[in-house]
């Protein structure tokens, strides 16, 4: 045991424990955080039961499976507002609105789902409004998802599509993986994805991602609004400004 992990060796392993579900692609079985770990049974399972108990880690019953909780990206938050992304990040949600007329949206990729970190309503009579914190489990059906997904190793891809499926959602969502392969082509080229009514009927939404300083995506910006104020020169003009907007907000965070 190292010289850090002797007073504490409780602490430390469930660390590892968090480390080993971070790092894992989509959630793990008991026997795979074991092996991973090297964490002997006996006491993974009560340190597994003390981390659900606590909400740091999350338990499906069907599948037998272990995952990080929810609790993290509140923390995350917190850490986020601390450093000034948060605000520097509502100062271009406030510039998309501005810009577009449309809901401006912030969101962010936990694991296998996309979470609305933060929104600027806007000011049409008929807008769009979602919860903060709201999950989108399928990344094939809006926006932000398909910059994830474009952006991603073509193994990787493949994994991820494997694991979470291409659903349709409504009649409008793509299940074709060689169709949606064709549009991540074109987010790459273009700078910003597009859904229309594909996650909910009558909505669209736009995104553009934002790039850290090592080149990796660390959110997306983008907008939302209903799907009837949406035709080919707005969807232009829309898909422009997102996607300057985001590159303003990258080059701000590639700076810190």
């Amino acid at each position: 045991m190292g010289e850090n992990q002797r007073g504490a060796p409780a602490l430390a392993r469930g660390l590892k424990i968090l480390e080993v579900l971070a790092a894992a692609d989509g959630e793990l079985s008991f026997s795979s955080v074991k092996e991973t770990s090297q964490i002997p049974g006996p006491s993974l399972w009560r340190l597994l039961h003390v981390l659900r108990d606590t909400g740091y880690v999350l338990y499906d019953p069907g599948n037998h499976t272990y995952r990080l909780g929810y609790k993290f990206l509140y923390m995350g938050n917190l850490l986020l507002d601390r450093m000034g992304f948060r605000s520097e990040a509502r100062h271009y949600l406030r510039k998309l609105v501005d810009l577009t007329g449309e809901t401006a949206e912030f969101s962010g990729r936990v694991k296998d789902e996309l979470v609305l970190l933060d929104q600027d309503e806007g000011p049409q009579a008929v807008r769009l409004f979602s919860r903060i914190g709201s999950t989108y489990p399928y990344f094939h059906a809006t926006a932000p998802g398909k910059v994830y997904l474009a952006y991603m190793p073509e193994d990787r891809l493949e994994s991820v599509i494997e694991r979470i499926g291409l659903p349709a959602i409504t009649e409008y969502t793509v299940t074709d993986l060689g169709v949606l392969k064709q549009q991540f082509a074109k987010v790459r080229a273009e700078g910003y994805a597009i859904d229309n009514q594909e996650m909910r009927l009558g909505v669209f939404r736009m995104a553009s991602p934002v790039f850290g300083g090592d080149g990796k995506i660390v959110a997306c910006l983008g907008v939302a609004g209903p799907s009837f104020r949406l035709d080919d020169e707005r969807e232009r003009f829309i898909g422009g400004a997102v996607k300057d907007v985001a590159e303003e907000l990258s080059r701000e965070v590639s700076r810190r």
